[in-house]
């Protein structure tokens, strides 16, 4: 039986790198973007660093949205939610994953029929007007 070899893009590998160096096995590791850290169930995403939105009660960055075809990390992100943490690093376009921040904590929250990471916290009295996720977040 011949075995074939795949190549993986810079980025790719690094990516694939820092997942192995968090514990987790990948299932496809030239494309995944989430897995399951081997010793502790713990979920981890990959998160571009340029998709990050930061707003008064923290950051947060897209994880999923039907528009996507990736059923692997939608698996991820359910699994998240129901456990209520995740981890995560953010993916730097000119340099190796797991970039300045090191592993963040997250929260997965469902909004619609989309998946987010939420981080950090910002004190803030009361909600803005016409913000529709704020009772998600806190």
């Amino acid at each position: 039986m011949a075995s074939q070899v795949f190549s993986m893009c810079t980025s790719a590998a690094s990516r694939a790198r820092a997942f192995q160096q968090q514990g987790v096995t990948l299932q496809f590791p030239a494309r995944s973007r989430s897995g399951v850290r081997d010793y502790d169930g713990v979920i981890v995403f990959a998160m571009a660093a340029a998709e990050v939105r930061r707003d008064d009660w923290g950051f947060s960055c897209l994880l999923w949205t039907p528009a996507s075809s990736d059923l692997e990390r939608l698996g991820h992100c359910r699994l998240a939610q129901r456990c209520g943490i995740a981890e995560g690093f953010l993916l730097y376009r000119d340099e190796a994953a797991l970039g300045r921040e090191g592993m963040l904590a997250l929260r997965v929250v469902k909004a619609n029929e989309e998946y987010w990471a939420r981080w950090g916290h910002a004190a803030r009295p009361e909600s803005p007007r016409g913000w529709a996720w704020a009772g998600a977040w806190a």
